[in-house]
């Protein structure tokens, strides 16, 4: 699911600045920043990609109780879905400075015009992605430093996103059972 929200993102982006820069489109890419085994970069020259960074738990809308549902006569019971932000790093590398700046801030308006997808705005959307909603941090000097360091690689021209909310949920039932389709009780006499 994860795989496919980027890909949605990244896609719709490609559209954007093909229609905003006259550029094929395959021009933002979904992928690592550096590569994992030897170290280097990843990121090939005269590339816009973006890459995950760290996946968080929505805590907020985090649900406590498994999921029951009625299929074929039986109720089922499901874990609770597991509600994930992702956040992404979108990167320039150009040889010309300027192209690289100039993708990054196409990249910002189409965030900025476009903070919500949903299948009804979006019928491309991949099933099962109820809603993504898209927005910009700030990150300081610090929090920069850190994020690099983390990547493995020096400073770069990039912008740091919140995507929100995916659902992973386990579709193996935890239990099944009749349901409960009506209560009885006995009075007792005294």
């Amino acid at each position: 699911m994860i795989d496919l929200a980027l890909k949605f993102l990244s896609d719709e982006a490609n559209g954007f600045m093909s229609r905003r820069l006259g550029l094929a489109l395959g021009k933002l890419d979904v992928g690592p920043l550096v590569d994992v085994t030897t170290g280097a970069l990843a990121l090939a020259g005269d590339t816009t990609r973006m890459s995950l960074f760290q996946i968080e738990e929505e805590r907020v809308l985090r649900e406590q109780l498994p999921q029951r549902q009625i299929v074929g006569g039986r109720e089922i019971t499901l874990p609770p879905p597991l509600k994930v932000n992702l956040i992404v790093v979108v990167t320039g590398r150009f040889q010309k400075y300027d192209e690289a700046l100039r993708r990054l801030a196409c990249l910002l308006t189409f965030f900025q015009s476009h903070p919500v997808f949903t299948p009804s705005d979006y019928p491309g959307m991949p099933a099962g992605i109820e809603r993504l909603t898209v927005e910009l941090l700030n990150y300081g000097p610090d929090q920069l430093n850190q994020l690099w360091t983390c990547i493995g690689t020096k400073h770069m021209p990039a912008m740091v996103y919140r995507v929100r909310l995916l659902w992973l949920q386990d579709v193996e039932p935890q239990g099944t059972g009749q349901p409960v389709t009506g209560i009885q009780t006995k009075m007792a006499l005294r």
